[in-house]
């Protein structure tokens, strides 16, 4: 986060769908980084999860995968 021009897009995203991979480290970068703002998720098979999106196996065909995406303070 620190290298993160002000204004730029930081992305986190993987593919596992635990919630110690996933939520919970969102959860954790929110406390620490205020001001930083949650960007929505993709859309298509992407379905919420958090502040992030979830993408399930059986509905595309791919791996698990979570992608949560944040916009620095300007």
């Amino acid at each position: 986060a620190d290298l993160v021009v002000p204004g730029g897009v930081l992305v986190y995203s993987v593919c596992t769908l635990t919630s110690a991979e996933t939520t919970d480290v969102a959860d954790r970068f929110a406390a620490d980084h205020a001001g930083w703002l949650p960007l929505p998720p993709p859309v298509g098979p992407w379905r919420p999860w958090g502040t992030g999106g979830l993408l399930l196996p059986q509905v595309a065909g791919t791996d698990g995968m979570t992608i949560f995406t944040w916009r620095a303070p300007a």
